[in-house]
């Protein structure tokens, strides 16, 4: 039997692509919101807070390698605290990816409107729309490929890091013993000053909670994958957020940075290498937010089926899309709130900056607890210990700060969560099946979403099989031929059916794959849908009635061609027979193109056959 190949697909270098793509786009927007609120002590606040993020960060590796299923903070605080506290901290992250995905499109397209001007007087809109296309996108199902992250990843840092070198090999000596006392703080900064700027900078680490996200996509060892990614991850945070920082504060001129808040580092850019380097951060910065932005989304919305599995949202918000298995209801939430949020702001980063402290701190609060409860109770009293409680009181500090200072964020994220929670603890608690079922398009909807999640009849059932269990029926059941089906193709069964006669065998293998896109997939479906369903009872009647066995086989996956060459492996057949594709080249584009994805998947003696 040939080697099955690891179906986790993330490196720990990919992993950190992932993250560095959601924490690396705050270094954009943070030191002109900060700068707003602490003026030139900007630096100081940053890595005073970098050393805070650190053993922050260190935590996290465990958190993601003692929840292998993904869910970030609604897993760990769950195991730690229960159900309902799980819900809450899926509540606080959940405002926090509301404002990362609207702060990111916001700043992504300052950065663009700062090389064509036309954009300025329409920033609001095109954050909008653009926030709207990524929402249609992720409908469509949009492969979210780790390999696009890593070179867009690679392309930001080595930009930012071009951006250092040429500022700092044209410092005078005043620079730089100007910079240098610009990382220590002001004598004329009372506690309560360095308190707020202390809170106020933690927004510089947005994005560290997306790696305990990944969990259920990275390379085991999981330990190991998460050690290496998360290390990548604070070097390359070190390396660029602080130093970007002081460069802006140090290097723009008193009215650019009164002016140009939203777009420091391009402006760095333009004082030290030109409009050539300006060009470049605006590139890389612009993609990056983007993808930010659209990271924001996707971790929004699994939040929401995270918390629709454990009982506390209505399914009609996990219904699917029938067409592409897209969870249609929870993208539209995680997009409208963003759009919503900047429609109200006008797009105002500063202001969306006072209102990201309250989900982001509070969650990063409940990561950091729970992870401590946890040692606790496995008996640890190690020095590790006693700094993961001494940085969770450090962060408690900073969200307790925010809460009191910073009344918009309070207001915004508390509101938020208490309606989050009222819907939760009511559907729960079963408050509102009443109300809701007088109204007739949530009862339509609420219809659907039980057909599609309750389990299928065991008729329905009956003959479909596992890849694990059609590896065990092989020797009872062999074959050299497997058909990749979809929707109903008798050709395609009967194109089979001849090979598998032809030699001289009595079964045939039949795979449908649950495409589920995405990186985040910690909930994946456990049984098939009613396509799946479909498409294999069909396949199946077909071949039987040509005096051929059909080996029904369904499987999941967030790429087709890949579950496909999986399952021709581990089988052990010599040819893979496929219907030709009628999907359209932008489908292609968004969810792979399975026929090209089988050419180079599949193993080298095993035979693609198309059947028109």
């Amino acid at each position: 039997m040939k080697q099955i190949k690891d179906t986790r697909q993330l490196t720990w270098l990919l992993a950190w692509a992932v993250v560095f793509c959601d924490i690396g786009t705050s270094v954009y927007y943070v030191p002109g919101i900060l700068y707003g609120n602490v003026g030139d002590n900007t630096p100081f606040f940053v890595l005073l807070t970098t050393i805070g993020f650190i053993p922050l960060a260190l935590k996290y590796i465990e958190i993601s390698w003692r929840n292998p299923e993904g869910g970030g903070v609604v897993t760990i605080t769950t195991k730690a605290l229960g159900p309902m506290w799980g819900c809450l901290g899926g509540m606080l992250i959940t405002t926090s990816y509301f404002l990362t995905a609207a702060i990111s499109a916001v700043s992504g397209f300052h950065y663009i409107a700062s090389v064509v001007d036309p954009i300025n007087a329409h920033i609001v809109l095109f954050a909008c729309v653009g926030l709207l296309a990524l929402a249609a996108l992720n409908i469509v199902g949009i492969r979210e490929s780790a390999t696009v992250a890593l070179v867009m990843a690679l392309a930001a840092l080595s930009v930012d890091i071009i951006v250092v070198a040429i500022s700092f090999w044209q410092f005078s000596p005043a620079q730089w013993w100007q910079a240098f006392q610009s990382l220590a703080p002001a004598q004329s900064l009372s506690f309560r000053e360095l308190s707020i700027g202390f809170g106020a900078a933690w927004l510089a680490f947005s994005g560290l909670e997306s790696i305990s996200q990944l969990s259920p996509n990275m390379r085991f060892p999981l330990r190991r994958t998460a050690r290496w990614a998360m290390v990548g991850v604070i070097i390359t945070t070190v390396i660029t957020s602080p130093l970007l920082t002081l460069l802006s504060i140090n290097l723009l001129p008193a009215e650019i940075k009164a002016t140009q808040s939203e777009r420091f580092i391009s402006e760095v850019a333009l004082v030290s290498g030109g409009f050539g380097l300006k060009a470049a951060v605006v590139l890389s910065a612009s993609t990056l937010l983007l993808f930010a932005a659209n990271t924001a989304i996707i971790g929004a919305y699994h939040i929401f089926l995270a918390l629709t599995n454990l009982g506390f949202l209505p399914r009609a918000i996990a219904l699917r899309s029938a067409t592409f298995r897209s969870p249609h209801v929870a993208i539209a939430i995680a997009t409208i709130v963003p759009i919503s949020v900047i429609l109200g702001t006008q797009g105002q980063l500063a202001l969306l900056g006072e209102m990201y402290a309250f989900g982001l701190l509070g969650a990063f609060v409940f990561s950091s607890l729970s992870l401590d409860i946890i040692r606790w109770r496995l008996g640890r009293r190690d020095l590790g210990f006693w700094l993961g409680l001494l940085t969770t009181a450090v962060i408690l500090f900073a969200w307790c700060v925010n809460l009191v200072e910073k009344e918009l964020a309070t207001l915004f994220g508390g509101v938020l969560t208490a309606i989050g929670m009222i819907v939760a603890v009511g559907v729960r608690r079963a408050w509102f099946l009443d109300l809701l079922h007088n109204i007739p398009w949530i009862q339509r909807l609420q219809a659907r979403a039980y057909a599609a999640s309750e389990a299928l009849v065991e008729e329905e059932l009956r003959g479909l099989v596992t890849l694990g269990d059609a590896i065990e029926l092989k020797n009872l059941y062999p074959s050299s031929t497997l058909l990749a089906v979809r929707g109903e193709n008798p050709r395609l069964i009967q194109e089979g059916v001849r090979r598998a006669k032809g030699m001289e065998e009595t079964a045939l293998y039949c795979v449908y794959v649950e495409e589920w896109p995405g990186l985040f997939d910690g909930h994946t479906p456990h049984r098939p849908g009613e396509e799946g369903v479909m498409t294999l009872r069909s396949a199946l009647k077909e071949a039987n009635g040509n005096g051929v066995e059909a080996i029904p086989i369904w499987t999941v996956s967030h790429n087709a061609a890949e579950a496909i060459a999986k399952a021709a492996n581990a089988l052990d057949v010599d040819a893979v027979i496929i219907g030709a594709s009628r999907r359209s080249a932008f489908y292609h584009m968004l969810r792979g193109h399975v026929v090209k994805g089988l050419m180079k998947k599949l193993p080298h003696d095993c035979h693609l056959m198309i059947v028109n």
